[in-house]
């Protein structure tokens, strides 16, 4: 499809770094899970360097340990394992956003998971050989936080739930359990505490994504969606009898910008970015295509649209009164109900076209020269 333009090719030059996004979607995908793939990495290396530092120490003081030496060297050895594992898969699919996230967000509950039984089964193990309770291992409740990126809300509060709640009774029954306990809320509050703070990163990442996909495809200098969210919306449209694509281009763009400066040229477009979207943004999208250039995707009927384009020539005309610069713009319109057996590619060739012939009557009318 073929758009028309007023705009020379310093105009198009400034408006396109005007409209340039500074980063795509998968640049800012990869940057935020990048941030939480080291939070985790670091979490899992962690646990390899304590459960390796305690796989050492039982070979040096295996006294300590007793008969259930073995017991708790197998404990270590299946910590280490899981960690090792998930620090493998890590770096294997680093490179690839979308495989790491499926891959993790199904990973890390099972992982999380893991810890919290591994925790609370050598606190038992603890509790029921010896009758206390090594508040060490409470620490290790704090290493899935970091997972939690990847794990739903809801799973990670239910593992957390159980697990604490398990927790609390067995070392509550430990006969003499009295530094446990006091050790035992101590980690309580830690874990609220690094949960909190966690859980707020994790927002502040989300809202960051969002705001960065939303700028990935709206306009620059107006607010409309711009062409990247205009091509990827035509392949997912669903049409209609109701719907219409109308093709709009501001007239006389060219001469304001050559006569009172590109600054002027940029209040003329934003304006009637302004009026487009105030007239037929509440019935669908509306786009700024480049340059003078917008559509607008709607679904409305002929009644309906009538009125729409009656309003928007009030707009502009409102508009030019409150600038002192003359807003008006070509349009055509093409409806699905008019062309049953068209696609959306034929509706907008339809609507340009009409546009065009509607550009020429306005150059006849006001006698201007129009750029060849």
């Amino acid at each position: 499809m073929i758009f028309g333009t007023d705009t020379d090719n310093d105009q198009e030059s400034i408006l396109k770094r005007k409209c340039e996004v500074k980063q795509d979607k998968n640049k800012v995908l990869s940057g935020i899970y990048g941030s939480s793939i080291t939070i985790s990495l670091v979490a899992m290396m962690i646990v390899v360097l304590l459960e390796v530092f305690m796989l050492i120490y039982s070979m040096i003081d295996t006294a300590l340990f007793g008969p259930y030496l073995w017991i708790y060297r197998l404990f270590y050895m299946a910590l280490l394992t899981l960690a090792a594992a998930y620090i493998a898969v890590l770096m294997y699919v680093k490179g690839n956003v979308g495989q790491r996230y499926e891959i993790l967000k199904i990973a890390n509950p099972i992982s999380g998971g893991f810890f919290y039984l591994w925790s609370l089964g050598i606190i038992w193990f603890d509790a029921a050989k010896s009758g206390t309770v090594d508040p060490v291992v409470f620490m290790t409740f704090s290493l899935v936080i970091p997972l939690s990126f990847y794990m739903p809300w809801n799973v990670y509060g239910l593992i957390i739930l159980i697990a604490d709640a398990i927790m609390f009774y067995i070392t509550a029954t430990v006969s003499g359990a009295t530094g446990p306990l006091i050790n035992l809320c101590v980690f309580f509050i830690f874990q609220i505490v690094l949960g909190i703070s966690f859980l707020r990163l994790k927002k502040n990442l989300s809202e960051r994504i969002v705001r960065e996909q939303e700028s990935a495809i709206r306009d620059a200098l107006t607010g409309c969606y711009n062409r990247r969210a205009y091509e990827e919306d035509l392949k997912r449209i669903s049409m209609g009898s109701d719907f219409i694509y109308v093709a709009i281009d501001i007239n006389g763009l060219k001469g304001v910008n050559d006569n009172l400066g590109h600054e002027a040229g940029d209040r003329m477009i934003l304006g009637a970015a302004q009026c487009i979207e105030e007239c037929f943004g509440d019935n669908g999208k509306t786009y700024r295509l480049g340059g003078d250039e917008f559509s607008a995707l709607i679904h409305a009927d002929r009644e309906a649209l009538t009125r729409m384009l009656s309003r928007f020539e009030e707009a502009m005309a409102s508009w030019s009164e409150n600038d002192q610069i003359v807003l008006s713009a070509s349009y055509g319109f093409a409806s699905h109900a008019d062309h049953p057996n068209e696609d959306v590619n034929a509706l907008a060739k339809i609507a340009d076209e009409q546009m065009y012939a509607a550009k020429e009557q306005y150059y006849i009318k006001t006698g201007k020269v129009r750029r060849t």
